[in-house]
């Protein structure tokens, strides 16, 4: 009997393992060879070998049952294809099975690696986000960065899919999948995979069920200058259409406005409102120019995309009620910031002689907003810096 698996590479890569009398008689054999262990599987007149080991935790599947082609590991119950490896269960992983010869009456096996273990656990990290599955995402990161990938390649992954497969554009996930990656630089060598898996699985939390965004291509051969795309984005945003500021936005991208540019278009549209969703819009922005910072800008028109939806349909704190009243901030805000251009102007001359008055602080912590947008002026006004009332 001759037995060739289709799949099989050159005869040099084949080494002995076992008789074929002691498989037919055992059904089931596990052999120990070049710090492999096979499970070997008689059935049907065929032999197979595959990974002593099941994927998912480590059981060892030698015994298990093998019923219709099928083995079926004893612990969690993942089901694998014993032929091809193939798993019916997404969060346990393909068993890596080898190719088998019969030669005279004895087992040849192929131990080479049957797939591109890069290629082969990138797209095991994609079937993690995908299916929203924790534990093959963390194994997956675990294995591409004990392989030396640099760790902006999950990253980048995490990035195009959670901008691609939620419709509500950059969210929490997303934020956090940046604060983890900002944080690997300070990271010891252990937990650097540890934060990466925390962002990812983020990312796919936020995306799990929610329809995928397409962007819209920019506007075709368009010659239009920076300034009046901004100008029409801001528009856009202001009457929350976001199709429409979406398109001037990849159009500026695709036009070859620098990310300073950029910025600045994203940020002036985000404060021609008062603190946009308390906040969470400039903060998701920030966090965007982040990512799209430490990728060197790839990706960059489908990564800024996603923000349009978040700037157009933010809720905007000068149209809700606990803003203007019982007190009318919107009013003291806009009479601050007519104030602010005069006020930096004298301060200039002053700063560097400016000290902190000892009723400042408490003003700031108290609860008459009009004492504390004149506290603010005040100090401005005699050479406190943007910096120092940061700091406070």
């Amino acid at each position: 009997m001759t037995q060739i698996f289709e799949g099989a590479k050159k005869t040099d890569d084949y080494i002995r393992v076992a008789q074929l009398a002691e498989v037919q008689a055992a059904g089931s054999l596990l052999v120990h060879k070049e710090k492999h262990t096979i499970a070997l599987f008689y059935l049907n007149n065929t032999v197979y070998a595959i990974d002593n080991r099941c994927p998912h935790m480590g059981f060892p599947l030698q015994g298990s049952t093998c019923k219709d082609g099928i083995v079926t590991c004893p612990w969690h119950y993942a089901r694998f294809d014993l032929a091809s490896g193939g798993t019916f269960d997404s969060w346990a992983d393909d068993v890596p099975c080898f190719p088998v010869e019969i030669r005279d009456g004895e087992v040849w096996v192929n131990l080479a690696p049957p797939v591109n273990p890069h290629t082969h656990h990138r797209q095991r990290l994609q079937d993690g986000l995908e299916q929203n599955i924790s534990l093959v995402i963390a194994k997956s990161t675990l294995a591409l960065l004990d392989m030396g990938v640099n760790p902006t390649e999950p990253f980048l992954m995490g990035l195009e899919f959670g901008t691609r497969y939620n419709k509500a554009g950059w969210s929490t996930g997303l934020t956090i999948h940046t604060c983890m990656m900002n944080l690997l630089p300070y990271l010891d060598v252990e937990d650097k995979p540890r934060a990466l898996f925390h962002g990812l699985s983020a990312v796919a939390n936020d995306s799990a069920g929610a329809p995928p965004e397409f962007v819209v291509h920019p506007l075709p051969n368009s010659k239009v200058d920076f300034a009046t795309l901004k100008s029409w984005f801001r528009q856009f945003i202001q009457v929350r259409d976001a199709e429409a500021a979406q398109r001037c936005l990849v159009s500026a991208v695709r036009s070859g406005a620098n990310s300073k540019q950029i910025a600045d278009m994203l940020f002036c549209a985000a404060t021609d409102r008062r603190y946009l969703d308390i906040g969470h819009t400039l903060d998701f922005i920030n966090k965007a120019l982040e990512a799209l910072d430490t990728i060197a800008w790839q990706a960059a028109e489908s990564i800024l995309a996603s923000l349009v939806s978040g700037l157009a349909n933010a809720s905007r704190m000068e149209e809700s009620n606990s803003w203007r009243y019982p007190v009318d901030l919107v009013a003291i805000l806009e009479s601050a910031f007519e104030q602010l251009p005069t006020v930096l102007s004298v301060g200039k001359s002053q700063q560097g002689s400016w000290s902190q008055p000892e009723e400042l602080v408490p003003i700031l912590l108290g609860e008459d907003p009009q004492a504390i947008a004149d506290s603010l002026l005040n100090a401005l006004k005699a050479g406190c810096t943007e910096e120092q009332l940061g700091i406070m």
